[in-house]
């Protein structure tokens, strides 16, 4: 078979859905700290991926455009909350204290990666949990390999110390 008679097999979006969904979810949980916000964002990213299926379905990862979809998602929504948060401190006349919600973690590392930049928390997210290469980290975060390996160490090296000195990790977002 030639290389221009090659056909190209893509699964459905269903069967995308089906075995993605969850892990995307996960790993987004830890990246924002908020399980509804990142089921949002995957669902979102699905149903963007299910209008444009005829375009999408000849992608070389498919779901790495909807990964990269969701993240966006994700970054629209800090920086809503953000403005939103400053906005309600300026009329209300003191500071506000973020939360961090819980979803059915048995430990406090969704609390301890919250406290993470963001680049760091989504890294680290997305090669833990979702189990992507450092290759693949940088496609979605569209950084170079060596600022992913970099987030990696980063946070690594804040969440040693947290364990190690039981203090807290301040963010430098």
């Amino acid at each position: 078979m030639s290389e221009l008679s090659e056909v190209k097999v893509v699964e459905t979006v269903d069967s995308l859905f089906r075995a993605h969904y969850g892990r995307l979810v996960r790993a987004l949980t830890l990246a924002c700290g908020d399980h509804e916000v990142a089921a949002d964002a995957v669902q979102e990213a699905f149903v963007k991926a299910h209008l444009h299926w005829r375009r999408i379905q000849q992608y070389d990862d498919p779901v790495g455009w909807i990964r990269r979809v969701a993240i966006n998602r994700l970054h629209d929504d800090h920086r809503r909350q953000t403005r939103k948060g400053l906005a309600l401190q300026r009329l209300a006349g003191e500071p506000q204290v973020e939360s961090v919600e819980q979803h059915g973690f048995d430990s406090d590392l969704p609390t301890i990666l919250a406290q993470l930049p963001k680049q760091q928390r989504i890294a680290m997210a997305l090669f833990y949990v979702d189990e992507l290469s450092i290759a693949e980290v940088a496609v979605a975060l569209n950084v170079s390999e060596g600022a992913v390996k970099s987030y990696l160490h980063q946070g690594r090296a804040r969440l040693r110390s947290v364990v190690a000195s039981g203090e807290e990790v301040h963010s430098d977002e």
